[in-house]
């Protein structure tokens, strides 16, 4: 019985921390198709920012292509993040120190983690003396 409310417990909890997201559009043709289907799994209130990034480059790429999109304010998002350190590339490590060190809002953590499992984090050609040159 123990192990049945332990694994009901677990399940639970992979369910109440999933934030999911899904985009739909019209092509030229005036069908509608699904553009992009996000899923982040961790905490709720990192996980809708990262949700809402995704979204909106979804919607960005799908409009850049001839594509119409329904939810027109996430083409109004600015989807900037902050530099990563200089010589480092985003990770799961430095931002969430750099998030519990107050370096980070919770929106641009969601941005973030959003922006590194996308595969779009590149290191941060800069020196401490020079301003960023990042490629984040």
């Amino acid at each position: 019985m123990k192990i049945l409310k332990s694994f009901i417990f677990g399940i639970a909890l992979v369910l109440v921390g999933c934030t999911t997201g899904q985009l739909y559009y019209l092509d030229k043709n005036g069908e509608r198709k699904l553009a992009c289907d996000v899923e982040f799994t961790g905490l709720p209130w990192v996980d809708k920012y990262a949700v809402e990034y995704s979204l909106s480059l979804c919607a960005k790429s799908v409009v850049k292509k001839g594509g119409t999109v329904k939810e027109v304010h996430l083409l109004e998002i600015d989807t900037s993040i902050p530099s990563p350190p200089c010589g480092a590339k985003w990770n799961h490590a430095i931002a969430k120190q750099m998030y519990r060190s107050d370096e980070l809002t919770k929106k641009e953590y969601g941005y973030i983690v959003a922006h590194i499992d996308l595969g779009l984090a590149k290191a941060n050609k800069c020196s401490p003396n020079k301003p960023s040159q990042s490629d984040s």
